[in-house]
């Protein structure tokens, strides 16, 4: 035979059930999966949006970089991003 037969009894997981997962678990981990994606996307933004304006739009760099810190923390802050996200955009 090319594949294995199982041996006992096969359970299957009853209708409607959230396949025996921990629902804390599950919400921890959907959170922290929104946590990093939103960090992410919004390094990303200021990455290439400082990129943007000091190459192509001839913006000074020290303009640009205050302007998209500035912009970076009240970003930071609307989105209730806490004071890591605060230390971040400052220290860049």
């Amino acid at each position: 035979m090319a594949h294995v037969e199982p041996t006992g009894q096969i359970v299957t997981p009853p209708a409607h059930t959230d396949a025996y997962m921990d629902m804390s678990a599950r919400r921890g981990m959907w959170s922290g999966f929104g946590h990093f994606t939103t960090w992410g996307s919004m390094l990303l933004i200021l990455t290439v949006g400082y990129a943007t304006f000091v190459i192509t739009m001839g913006v000074p760099w020290i303009g640009a970089l205050i302007g998209f810190a500035v912009f970076g923390v009240a970003v930071g802050l609307l989105m209730n991003m806490g004071g890591a996200w605060v230390a971040t955009v400052v220290g860049l």
